[in-house]
């Protein structure tokens, strides 16, 4: 595996490491992550990636990782040495993803395979890509990617793939590595369970039949001795995700990104039905979580050498720690494996035990 990293705004820069990766013949696929906060246009790399030699995928993130230390701008990227083949769902609205899913990719028997899932951020459709992906592959390999965008949510072409920068799309990349995944987050409960008796898609309309918000708010303002109409409304829930219960497993964090006519809309579907805590937690208690995740990516990978490490956490999560997000990074590295990885609107995952899930506000170390 070969990893570069471009720290600075350079268009120029970017563009000679991806070149010189193309040219390398142990090379065979390359993950690209880019940083949202350059100044040329994304869609300068369209050229390269249409008419590279090899596959080149990834995203637009609203900061990107290497070693160690968080960037608004430049790149990383990740030079696959297996075999990779791809697929792009350039439209997550058509009707059966599962039926493109099975015409453009189809697993190896007995092969050890990795999945890398990058998708817009912004798209409603993510929780239906997740369903499709399982359904068509099931647990037979490792996933791992995340939600492409910025940190403002705004709606852009985000997502990296060999046909161009693409919105409300995803792009798939199926390695012939092997890998290990591990997962965690680190909130904690501090309300009972509400049930979502309306929702639609990722906007929870009302909790016991109750407007969404009146409850949220109710249970955030009494724990944080703050109120919504003090300050914006992301200012205080970055800190109060909900939580899914889900049967014998650690929560699934939803983040509530807005509120919206008395409904909060959430990075992700949460279905009409579910049981939903409101979360809290404290820098350390994450910081904790994130080394969790790295301990339990090696237990995953077994005992051979990994080649590299993929970090992919949530942004909200940065937002959150602030200052303490360095130890965060840290917390995740192990020593003598090169570390790479970017802030995502939502993370892509499994352990190749677990149910494929799209999660918010948490840490996913992959081992490759």
């Amino acid at each position: 595996m070969q990893i570069a990293c471009v720290a600075e705004d350079s268009l120029a820069d970017i563009e000679h490491h991806l070149r010189s990766l193309l040219a390398r013949s142990d090379v065979n696929g390359i993950l690209l992550m880019v940083a949202s906060g350059n100044t040329f246009p994304v869609s300068s790399l369209e050229p390269l990636l249409k008419h590279a030699n090899k596959p080149i995928f990834g995203g637009i993130f609203p900061s990107v990782m290497w070693e160690g230390e968080q960037y608004g701008t430049g790149a990383v990227m990740l030079g696959l040495s297996c075999e990779v083949r791809w697929a792009v769902l350039e439209d997550l609205h058509q009707e059966s993803l599962e039926a493109s899913l099975q015409e453009a990719l189809s697993l190896d028997d007995g092969a050890r395979e990795t999945l890398f899932t990058f998708v817009d951020g912004c798209s409603s459709q993510i929780n239906k890509l997740i369903a499709a992906l399982f359904n068509q592959y099931g647990l037979e390999l490792n996933y791992i990617g995340g939600g492409c965008g910025t940190a403002s949510f705004e709606s852009i072409p985000c997502v990296i793939t060999p046909l161009g920068v693409l919105q409300n799309a995803a792009v798939l990349a199926l390695a012939r590595c092997h890998s290990g995944v591990g997962v965690a987050h680190g909130w904690q409960p501090i309300s009972g369970a509400f049930k979502v008796t309306e929702a639609d898609g990722n906007r929870i309309i009302s909790l016991d039949w109750i407007p969404a918000f009146e409850v949220y708010r109710q249970v955030v303002e009494s724990h944080a001795g703050a109120s919504f109409a003090g300050s914006s409304f992301r200012d205080l829930a970055k800190a109060y995700p909900f939580g899914i219960a889900k049967l014998g497993q650690e929560m699934v964090i939803r983040d509530p990104v807005q509120c919206l006519d008395g409904s909060l809309l959430c990075v992700g579907e949460v279905r009409r039905g579910a049981y939903v805590h409101v979360m809290h937690g404290k820098a350390a208690e994450l910081i904790q979580a994130a080394r969790q995740a790295s301990e339990l990516a090696s237990a995953s990978f077994g005992h051979a050498s990994p080649g590299a490490m993929l970090f992919v956490n949530c942004v909200s999560r940065s937002l959150f720690l602030g200052a303490d997000f360095s130890q965060e990074m840290a917390a995740v590295r192990q020593s003598g494996l090169p570390m790479m990885g970017a802030l995502t609107l939502g993370e892509i995952a499994n352990s190749g035990q677990d149910y494929l899930e799209l999660f918010n506000k948490t840490s996913v170390v992959g081992l490759l």
